[in-house]
């Protein structure tokens, strides 16, 4: 396992999980000093209070739960979707646009794609900026500007978009995208969902379907199970299409 510096995420797992760096750290549970554990692996065991805790390495998926929020994001069970959909890899080249908090462009990163991420807002590129600065990903590029007026990169593997008027950037999209390579565009409501269906059936584009993707947890509680009463539903439509 790897060992704890000063700059390490660490994510204390228990019945409540925190991410913190290595400080003196307060919680509801008591006061525990984690420049200690600077120098040691991680895989510990520690307590606060009276109450145990696992000090682990976080995970992409930790991070986000935590990482600062602008505008909407894209929450993990679409972010996979569009991995399991796409095929997307370790080595692709991405282009993702309206990068907001930084929650998709990271997830790529992550995954080990090279990621070229476009927000025109200042003040959600500085959010995302700080964000992936944070998770400490090196293979990403994001830039201040409007991805309306084009695409620098070419033979790019997929592109993303979450973003207003997503429809004006399909044409910019196709033109850079490589043979074979995928389109997802994120849509909160129909109407835009429909203005970006037919704005992809202009270019050759194929396999294109819209998916909503709903998740029902389940519980076990004594001797019955049953669905949860309360569902993560409708969070938004994803359509995607192929180059051909």
């Amino acid at each position: 396992m790897a060992k704890i510096t000063n700059n390490s995420l660490i994510l204390l797992l228990g019945k409540k999980n925190y991410l913190v760096r290595p400080i003196k750290f307060s919680c509801e549970f008591g006061t525990t000093d984690l420049r200690k554990l600077v120098g040691k692996k991680f895989g510990r065991k520690i307590k606060i209070g009276k109450e145990g805790f696992t000090v682990v390495e976080p995970n992409v998926t930790d991070f986000l739960r935590k990482a600062k929020r602008g505008p909407q994001i894209i929450l993990p069970k679409d972010l996979g979707l569009i991995v399991s959909v796409t095929g997307c890899s370790p080595g692709w080249k991405t282009v993702d646009a309206g990068t907001g908090s930084g929650f998709l462009t990271l997830f790529l990163g992550n995954l080990g794609c090279r990621v070229y991420s476009y927000e025109k807002e200042k003040r959600f590129f500085n959010i995302a900026k700080k964000n992936l600065k944070n998770y400490g990903l090196k293979n990403v590029v994001i830039r201040n500007s409007d991805i309306t007026k084009g695409i620098k990169e070419k033979n790019v593997d997929l592109v993303t978009l979450d973003m207003k008027n997503p429809e004006k950037v399909i044409k910019h999209a196709f033109k850079s995208l490589k043979l074979g390579g995928w389109i997802a565009i994120y849509s909160m409501h129909i109407e835009e969902v429909k203005k970006v269906f037919k704005e992809l059936k202009k270019y050759d584009f194929t396999n294109l379907k819209i998916v909503e993707n709903l998740n029902r947890e389940w519980q076990s509680i004594k001797q019955f199970t049953r669905p949860k009463t309360y569902m993560l539903a409708h969070t938004g439509f994803l359509t995607f299409g192929r180059k051909m």
